[in-house]
């Protein structure tokens, strides 16, 4: 005689029974006003002159970030300008930043101190305090810079301008 096994099932506990709701519609309250449109067109005007490729271009190349970048540039070019005027670092090392209006008027007052002052520098370098910049109407950065020397605390106002995709300072005051 042959044992066939019957499946036989556990008790599980019991599950509540669903509720019939009826059937399920979602409905949205209707509103009073009509709906406002969008203020912003739904894609870009096409361009006048069919230069679509020049434009596109333009948005895909990186724009340098004026905020940072003119405030970071300015606390380092006018910290380098106060070394060279100390007699610290070479005026060469400011070609590269400057105007060349600028680097002129810089080179001269250098040669000017140094036969004033002696070839002995400093020993302590200038440390920047604070940095504040404002972005002008014409695209310009004018800058105000703390530099603490030593015992003695100098603020310098700097003009930066854009030339070609970097800032370079074109104009410098230091008190």
């Amino acid at each position: 005689m042959a044992v066939t096994a019957t499946p036989t099932r556990e008790a599980r506990p019991a599950r509540p029974t669903r509720r019939e709701t009826g059937p399920q519609h979602h409905t949205h309250p209707t509103p009073t006003h009509p709906t406002p449109t969008r203020a912003v067109p739904s894609r870009p005007p096409k361009p006048i002159n069919g230069s679509a490729a020049a434009q596109h271009h333009d948005l895909l190349r990186p724009r340098p970030r004026t905020g940072v970048d003119a405030s970071r540039t300015a606390a380092i070019v006018v910290a380098a300008a106060s070394e060279v005027l100390a007699g610290l670092r070479p005026v060469d090392h400011l070609a590269r930043w400057t105007s060349p209006s600028l680097f002129e008027a810089l080179a001269r007052r250098a040669g000017l101190a140094s036969r004033i002052l002696g070839h002995e520098p400093r020993p302590r370098r200038p440390r920047i305090r604070s940095v504040r910049t404002e972005l002008t109407m014409s695209g310009a950065c004018e800058a105000t810079v703390l530099l603490e020397e030593g015992n003695r605390v100098r603020a310098a106002a700097a003009r930066l301008e854009m030339l070609r995709e970097r800032w370079i300072l074109t104009g410098l005051e230091i008190a």
